[in-house]
C-alpha cells in the first residue's frame, strides 16, 4: 500500500491549508467554535451532504455512538459554511452540566445576548434571529434532547433565515428534520489478510487508487504520537488490518496509534486481534469495537495511569494542571506525579491537550466524551465517585471563595476570565455540592458564584443558581436561615431584571431576617440596596436615593468591600439626578469612580464613569461628559460587557444630540438599540429610556425625520465592533 507513505509525506502541504482554514475557527470566546487540536481527515463525502442538507433544511442533525467524530464534523463543517450566512455561525456546546431551564441563555449568550429570566431569554432570543441569516450548531445534545427540540422548533418557526446543525446519539424528533447518521471512516479494501467477510456492516471501503481515511487518520496520529515515525512497506499491511478490526472508528483508531510510541505497527496489529474477538460483548458492533478498544488501553495503563484516569472524569469541562492536582491527588496519588501521569494519558490519547489554552499560556486538558464516560464507570466501580465529586466542590468551592474576595481589586480581570475557563466544572461541583456539602459551603459557593455571573452579565444564571440553593436545601441550618445575605442578593438580581414580585418577596424576607439579627448591618445594607434598586426601577427617584444612601452609609459602618457594594453608588447618582439634585448626582459618581479606580476594580468603574459622563451631560456639558463615558465605554469593551456597551452608546448619542450633531447621535441610537434591544434590560433599566426620551427627539427634530430614520437604520445594522469604535471617535 505504496499511497498510506506518499500520503503520509504529503502531510504537512496539507496541514498548511487546514490551518488557514483553523483561522476562521480560533476565536474561543461565546458562540465560537472550537479550535482543533488536530488534523481533519477525511469526511468530503459527508461534508458534500451536509452542505446541500444545511443549505436546503432547517434542522440537520448529525447522530451516531460516541466517538465517531459528530462534533469535528459539525466545527468542520461550520467553518465551510460560514461565509455563506450573513450573519455567520454561532456554536454551543451542551455537554457540560445543564438544565434545560438554561437553554435559552445558553444559546442566547452564544449570539451576544446577555442573561435574562427564562422566558425572557426566550423572548429575547427569538427577536434576535428572527431577522438574521444565520448558522446555529448546537454540540452535544444528548442529556437535554427534549428541550433542544423544543427550542429548535419554535427559533425556526420565527426565523426563516436560521438553519441549525445538531450532533447527538439520536435526533430530535421534530418536523422536517434531516438525520444524518455519521458512518465510520473507509477501512481498506479487502488485501491478502482481509476478505469480504470482514466488512463491518454498513462500512465503507477505501478506493484501491489511494489509501482510505482509516488509514490516514492512523498514519497522521501515530507520527504525532510517535515523532518521526513513517510507515515502511512492512507496515503497510498491518495498518490496513488494524483499521480494518477496528471498523473505521475514529476515536478507536486514534486510541491505537498512540502505542505507536511503544509498539510497532505489527505487533500492535497482532495484540489487537488478540484482545479483540469478534464478536465482542454486546450492543451495536461498533459500540463494542471502542468499548474494546477503551478495555484494552485502560489494561496497557499501569497502575496509576489507570487512576488518574478514572480520576479525571469527575471534571466535566477543560482542565489544567492545578485542577488535576488538587482533584485528584492523595496518598494514593501523590501530586507529584499528577503532571508526568498526564502528559502520559495525553500520549496515548485518553485527554486531549490544548497548549496555550489557559491563562497566562498554561496548557489545558479535556478528556473526549466516550473516554470520560468509561472513566467515570472505572471510578465507581473503584467506589471513590462521591469522594472524587467532594473533593471537586472543595476545590472550585475555594476558588470561588477567593475570587469573591478580590472580585473588587485589580485581580477582577483575572477571575472573569478564570470563570470563563472553568465554567463547565464549576457547574459540575454546585450540582454535587447541592445534593451533599453542608449547607454553610453551599451558600458560600452560591453567593459568590451569584456575583461572578453578575459581573458578567449572566443574572438570570444567577438567579437560577440562587433558586436551586433555596428549594434543594430548605430548611437550612438556623446561621444560614436566619442571615440576611442570601435573599437580599437575589432580591437585588431579581430588581436589576425588573422582576418586581420575586425582588419584593425577597426583600421582606431579607428585611424580616436583618431586623431579627440586631447585628446584621451588612445583611440590612444589602436590604436597602435592594429596595433601592427596586424604587429607583419603578420610577420614585427620592425614594431610591434615600434608600441608596442609607446602604451606602450601613456598607461603609459594616466595613464591606464587596464588589456589588459600589453598584448602589451608581444608582445613588442617577437617582439624584432624576430627583433633580444634579450636584448630588456629579459628587456621588465620582465617588464611585475614585473608590472603584483605588482599589483596582474596573466593572463598576466603569458603570461610575457612564453616569458620572450622563450627569455632567445632562449639567449642560456635553463634551467632557462624553469623554468620561468614552473612558468608561473602553473598559466595556475590555472586559466584555454588552449591556454596559449599549450603555455607554446610548449615552454618546445623547452627548452627540446636545452637541448639535444629530445624524451621527442616531447612528448611535441605532446601534445601542440594536444592541439593548435583545438584552431586556440595562443596568438603570426602564429610567434609563425614559432619559433618553428627549434627547432622541431632539435628534430627529434637528435632522429631519427621514434623514434620522435612515441614520438609525445605518446605526442598527453596524457590526458591533464598528459601532464601538464609532462611539470612540476612532
Amino acid at each position: 500500500m505504496p499511497g498510506v507513505i506518499v500520503e503520509h509525506r504529503q502531510r504537512a502541504g496539507r496541514e498548511a491549508s487546514e490551518a488557514a482554514m483553523s483561522l476562521t475557527i480560533s476565536d474561543r470566546g461565546p458562540g465560537r467554535s472550537p479550535d482543533e487540536p488536530t488534523s481533519f481527515v477525511g469526511r468530503r463525502g459527508e461534508l458534500a451532504v451536509l452542505e446541500r442538507l444545511v443549505g436546503g433544511c432547517g434542522l440537520v442533525t448529525l447522530t451516531g455512538p460516541g466517538g465517531m467524530g459528530k462534533s469535528r464534523l459539525a466545527i468542520r463543517a461550520a467553518a465551510r459554511l460560514g461565509a455563506s450566512f450573513e450573519h455567520g455561525v454561532r456554536y454551543v456546546d451542551l455537554s457540560g452540566p445543564r438544565h434545560s431551564s438554561l437553554l435559552a441563555q445558553a444559546v442566547g449568550e452564544a449570539f451576544g445576548l446577555p442573561d435574562q429570566a427564562p422566558a425572557a431569554a426566550l423572548d429575547a432570543l427569538v427577536r434576535h434571529v428572527a431577522r438574521r441569516r444565520t448558522l446555529l450548531v448546537l454540540d452535544h445534545c444528548d442529556e437535554l434532547t427534549d428541550g433542544c427540540a423544543m427550542l429548535v422548533e419554535i427559533l425556526l418557526r420565527e426565523a426563516p433565515g436560521l438553519r441549525v446543525l445538531a450532533t447527538g446519539r439520536r435526533p430530535l424528533g421534530i418536523p422536517g428534520e434531516r438525520v444524518l447518521p455519521v458512518p465510520p471512516l473507509a477501512v481498506p479494501t479487502p488485501g491478502p489478510t482481509t476478505g469480504p467477510d470482514d466488512v463491518p456492516d454498513g462500512g465503507t471501503r477505501g478506493s484501491p487508487a489511494g489509501p482510505c481515511d482509516a488509514v490516514r487518520l492512523f498514519c497522521e496520529r501515530a507520527a504525532d504520537a510517535a515523532p518521526g515515525w513513517t510507515p515502511t512497506e512492512e507496515d503497510a499491511a498491518a495498518v490496513a488490518r488494524l483499521c480494518d478490526r477496528l471498523e473505521g472508528v475514529p476515536l478507536a483508531i486514534e486510541l491505537a496509534a498512540a502505542h505507536l510510541r511503544t509498539l510497532p505497527a505489527g505487533r500492535l496489529a497482532a495484540r489487537l486481534d488478540e484482545r479483540i474477538p469478534r464478536p465482542y460483548g454486546f450492543g451495536p458492533a461498533r459500540e463494542r469495537t471502542l468499548r474494546a478498544v477503551l478495555d484494552w488501553s485502560h489494561g496497557l495503563c499501569p497502575p496509576g495511569r489507570r487512576l488518574l484516569w478514572a480520576r479525571l472524569s469527575v471534571l466535566a469541562g477543560e482542565f489544567d494542571l492545578e485542577d488535576a492536582e488538587r482533584v485528584c491527588a492523595d496518598a494514593a496519588l501523590p501530586a507529584g506525579r499528577i503532571a508526568g501521569l498526564l502528559e502520559e494519558l495525553a500520549a496515548g490519547a485518553i485527554v486531549v491537550r490544548l497548549d496555550g489554552a489557559g491563562g497566562e499560556g498554561a496548557a489545558r486538558y479535556r478528556m473526549p466524551g466516550a473516554v470520560r464516560e468509561y472513566g467515570a464507570e472505572r471510578l465507581e466501580l473503584l467506589g471513590q465517585t462521591g469522594v472524587l465529586r467532594d473533593r471537586a466542590f472543595a476545590r472550585f468551592g475555594a476558588a470561588i471563595g477567593r475570587a469573591t474576595a478580590e472580585l473588587g481589586t485589580a485581580e477582577q480581570p483575572r477571575w472573569l476570565e478564570w470563570f470563563g475557563r472553568e465554567r463547565a466544572n464549576v457547574h459540575a461541583a454546585l450540582e454535587h455540592g447541592l445534593r451533599a456539602a453542608a449547607d454553610e459551603e453551599v451558600v458560600r459557593a452560591i453567593l459568590g458564584y451569584g456575583r461572578i455571573l453578575a459581573l458578567r452579565g449572566l443574572i438570570g444564571e444567577a438567579r437560577y443558581w440562587g433558586a436551586r440553593a433555596f428549594a434543594d436545601r430548605c430548611p437550612m441550618t438556623p446561621r444560614i436561615r436566619e442571615s440576611a445575605e442570601m435573599p437580599a442578593l437575589f432580591g437585588l438580581l431579581a430588581a436589576l431584571q425588573e422582576d418586581p414580585e420575586p425582588a419584593r418577596e425577597l426583600m421582606d424576607r431579607a428585611e424580616a431576617r436583618a431586623r431579627a439579627a440586631c447585628d446584621d448591618v451588612r445583611g440590612l445594607a444589602y436590604v436597602r440596596q435592594a429596595q433601592g434598586v427596586a424604587a429607583f426601577g419603578a420610577g420614585r427617584a427620592e425614594e431610591a436615593a434615600g434608600l441608596l444612601r442609607e446602604a451606602r452609609d450601613l456598607h461603609r459602618l459594616a466595613g464591606n468591600d464587596d464588589v456589588l457594594a459600589p453598584v448602589g453608588g451608581v444608582f445613588l447618582a442617577a437617582a439624584s439626578a432624576l430627583a433633580g439634585d444634579p450636584g448630588a448626582a456629579v459628587r456621588y459618581a465620582t465617588e464611585v469612580v475614585r473608590e472603584t479606580e483605588a482599589a483596582g476594580e474596573l466593572w463598576c468603574r466603569s458603570y461610575g464613569l457612564c453616569v458620572l459622563g450622563l450627569v455632567t451631560i445632562l449639567g449642560g456639558r456635553p463634551a467632557p461628559g462624553m469623554a468620561e463615558v468614552r473612558a468608561g465605554l473602553r473598559i466595556k469593551r475590555d472586559l466584555g460587557d454588552r449591556p454596559g456597551i449599549g450603555l455607554a452608546l446610548d449615552v454618546i448619542g445623547v452627548a452627540r444630540t446636545a452637541l448639535g450633531e444629530p445624524e451621527p447621535a442616531a447612528r448611535l441610537f441605532g446601534a445601542a438599540d440594536a444592541s439593548l434591544g435583545f438584552t431586556g434590560v440595562t443596568l438603570l433599566g426602564a429610567e434609563h429610556r425614559r432619559l433618553r426620551a428627549p434627547y432622541r427627539s431632539r435628534a430627529e427634530r434637528l435632522a429631519g425625520a427621514e434623514a434620522f430614520r435612515a441614520a438609525y437604520r445605518r446605526g442598527a445594522d453596524l457590526p458591533f465592533e464598528a459601532a464601538v469604535s464609532e462611539a470612540l471617535g476612532a
